[in-house]
């Protein structure tokens, strides 16, 4: 709509503030929820030792309750690794991190959200005003 109004600097200003205000929410998100996702996991799930399905790097089984092995990929390079499950999805596996990089993926997450939140308003208060200041 900037454009078609001729107000290109509107165009130019606003494309890389909206994509990085975004980029920054959604990653703050993301960060934020597999954090969370991952706390739960180590107060409800399952917690089971997965060792490593093939001689190549990547594949990983691991026994359910019901003894059933189940198969996943992940790209640690041990030949055994601590992984959770909820208690009612088996199938749904997720490899915890160490306590440090969990703490700091909480509190960036946080942030981003924050801030791409905030840019997020300021991107759209600043097409406001560019587009009325003419």
């Amino acid at each position: 709509m900037a454009g078609a109004l001729g107000k290109w600097d509107v165009v130019i200003l606003t494309i890389p503030v909206g994509g990085l205000a975004w980029l920054g929410l959604w990653s703050g998100l993301y960060g934020v929820i597999r954090a969370r996702r991952e706390r739960w996991l180590y107060r409800h799930g399952v917690m089971v030792t997965a060792t490593r399905a093939t001689m190549t790097r990547g594949g990983y089984v691991y026994p359910d309750a019901t003894g059933t092995y189940r198969g996943f990929l992940h790209g640690e390079a041990g030949p055994a690794i601590t992984v959770a499950h909820p208690p009612e999805d088996p199938a749904d596996v997720l490899v915890p991190v160490a306590p440090f990089t969990h703490l700091v993926d909480t509190y960036a997450g946080a942030v981003l959200v924050v801030c791409g939140g905030l840019l997020a308003l300021l991107h759209v208060a600043m097409a406001v005003v560019f587009l009325l200041d003419g």
